[in-house]
């Protein structure tokens, strides 16, 4: 059963939780999304798949941040707490640090679950299926992708630049098109009053068809050109071999990393699994970093909870590389990152144990 500690204790972490997680979320979405439009503008990416690729960075993003965003919402609910001296009135009432371990668990286990769901299938997930969206865009669309009315749009580096006054509602027809294509170093220029995208059937290229207009080839200063003027002109953009899907390590699933002989694919399981240890190591280290004064207020503490955030993600991202290149043994992998924190945290809670407070009225007795 769930006591009135636990239960007072469980609301307060879930609601910094939740704030603290919507503020990163909105903050890695911001650059995710300018990042994203920049894809567009140049064409890398397709407008429809916007949303869809944003989505899916955004749920792979989660599983980074649940862990610090638990580890800053247990320093700061609990250093509330001991701002405003609920802490002492607990302690009074015999309700002291190891105590509250045990009403943190209530919050800690369904959050160590739901990161190692996200850590271990989620964000594989989210990386593979994003990649398969951009490569299938990339064989089918990107070429033309991100086009803007109104603007020259450039692709193939600059072989084939285009140019649309305005595009209908439902983004298939394109009017007063312009068109300029550099292919084996004679420029083509051409004209058209209309124009719309199409996949042949057969050999499954990409075309784009122009509608009464003309075609300037030559080279620009010299008299041998040639127009000629067309009711219907395809111009083929891209070929059938679209974009091959490049299977990152971060999309790979957990048994084909534990099935390969690759130290780099071991490396990148255990750091699937350091989201979950990692979430464990600064449950332990959080009550006590939460310790403060009454009236002394949180942030002096939540300061040093970021620098000491920090030091750990440099040194797992140390650890890792260590891994890869061979410097540490594979089967010490990046585990001693968070053995070491654990340590520190179990020294850290020497002080709430009774036998040191026993240890020290005794020794105070002594000296008395």
């Amino acid at each position: 059963m769930i006591r009135l500690i636990d239960r007072y204790l469980l609301t307060e972490v879930l609601k910094a939780l939740l704030a603290i997680l919507l503020v990163l979320m909105l903050i890695l979405m911001s650059n995710s999304f300018i990042k994203l439009l920049k894809e567009v503008a140049s064409g890398e990416l397709n407008t429809h798949l916007l949303f869809q690729v944003l989505g899916l960075q955004m749920t792979g993003y989660l599983a980074r941040l649940v862990p610090p965003a638990f580890f800053f919402a247990v320093l700061y609910a609990v250093g509330r707490m001991y701002r405003d001296s609920e802490m002492v009135a607990l302690e009074s009432c015999g309700v002291g640090g190891m105590r509250l371990y045990r009403s943190l668990l209530w919050v800690v286990v369904p959050v160590v679950v739901l990161t190692a769901w996200l850590s271990l299938f989620v964000q594989p997930w989210a990386n593979r299926v994003s990649a398969e969206l951009i490569a299938s865009q990339q064989g089918q669309s990107s070429e033309l992708a991100g086009i803007s009315a109104g603007r020259f749009n450039e692709y193939s580096k600059g072989e084939l630049v285009l140019y649309v006054e305005s595009i209908a509602s439902d983004e298939r027809r394109m009017s007063n098109v312009f068109v300029q294509q550099r292919r084996q170093g004679v420029l083509s220029l051409i004209s058209a009053k209309s124009g719309f995208q199409q996949i042949d059937e057969t050999s499954g290229d990409r075309y784009l068809v122009l509608d009464d207009g003309f075609r300037y080839e030559g080279n620009p200063g010299q008299y041998d050109y040639r127009v000629s003027e067309f009711d219907r002109y395809a111009l083929r953009i891209q070929d059938k071999e679209g974009g091959v899907i490049k299977r990152k390590r971060k999309s790979l699933s957990n048994t084909a990393l534990l099935a390969s002989d690759l130290v780099a694919d071991h490396a990148e399981f255990q750091v699937r699994l350091s989201q979950v240890f990692g979430l464990l190591v600064f449950a332990l280290l959080s009550l006590p970093l939460s310790r403060s004064l009454p009236r002394q207020g949180p942030f002096g503490r939540l300061v040093l909870a970021f620098i000491l955030y920090t030091i750990y993600l440099g040194l797992q991202g140390a650890a890792e590389r260590w891994m890869i290149e061979g410097m540490t043994p594979s089967w010490l992998g990046i585990w001693w990152v968070h053995l070491t924190l654990a340590m520190g945290g179990i020294l850290l809670l020497i002080p709430d144990t009774g036998w040191y407070r026993g240890w020290q009225r005794k020794f105070r007795r002594g000296i008395a």
